[in-house]
Parts: C-alpha cells; sequence; structure tokens
C-alpha cells in the first residue's frame, strides 16, 4: 500500500503532518506490506511558495489552488492520502482515481501510518476546507 501524506518539516518519521496539503513545504510516500512500514521517503514540494503566495494574496478560491501539487500526488500513484483537510477538486479527483483519504492520529507522520496500519484512521467522507 503507498501512503501519501503532507508534511510540515522533514524529520523523518516524526515530521509533522500539515493542514494545508497543496501548501505542504514537504510530503511522504509511505510503502506499507502488511503492518509494517517497508520504506519512507519526503519530498521538497516545489509548488509550495506558488501555492501560498496565490493564499496570501487573495488570488486563491477554494478548491481552485493545488493544480501542480495534485499533480504531483497523482504521479505517486497512492491508495491513502492521510490529511487535516482537502478541497472538493482535489478531493473530487482522488475519490475518483479509488484513493482512500483519511485524517492523521496524533500530529506525526509516524503516528498516523502507525494509526492507519491498525484501522484506527477515520476516513474523510466529504471535502473540508478552512
Amino acid at each position: 500500500m503507498r501512503v501519501f501524506v503532507p508534511l510540515k518539516d522533514k524529520n523523518g518519521l516524526n515530521s509533522r503532518v500539515t493542514g494545508h496539503p497543496g501548501r505542504a513545504p514537504y510530503y511522504a510516500v509511505v510503502e506499507i506490506e502488511g503492518d509494517k512500514i517497508m520504506n519512507h521517503q519526503i519530498y521538497e514540494n516545489q509548488h509550495a511558495a506558488e501555492e501560498s503566495e496565490e493564499h496570501h494574496h487573495g488570488h486563491h478560491e477554494h478548491g481552485g489552488h493545488g493544480g501542480a501539487f495534485l499533480r504531483i500526488i497523482l504521479d505517486q500513484k497512492p491508495d491513502v492520502f492521510i490529511t487535516y483537510m482537502m478541497g472538493a477538486g482535489a478531493y473530487n479527483v482522488l475519490k475518483q482515481m479509488g484513493v482512500k483519504i483519511y485524517f492523521p492520529k496524533g500530529h506525526t507522520l509516524q503516528e498516523s501510518v502507525e494509526g492507519l496500519i491498525k484501522g484506527e484512521l477515520k476516513e474523510m467522507t466529504e471535502p473540508i476546507e478552512d
């Protein structure tokens, strides 16, 4: 299972999950087999600055930003996405692709992935925006 998680910082499995996926400075792709984390990679989100700039300059519409980041997500072909919120555009595209979207557990990548493995995460059933 491939898991995609937007992050606030780059600190291995102790990295903190962020509430704004499109503006996340980093993201993790975690490979899970059975009940074990087999591999995890943390990448810099090259589009975070432009997403943040759009948001702070008032050109942002809910569900309308994050297009470049959405392409990154789709390129990673995740089975699961873990986040606190997600706009309607990204939510609908990911659901159509069969990606399950869950709320994090705790604050770190490790806590959320372990929660997923144990079946403790709550599934997001509709878009949630700030």
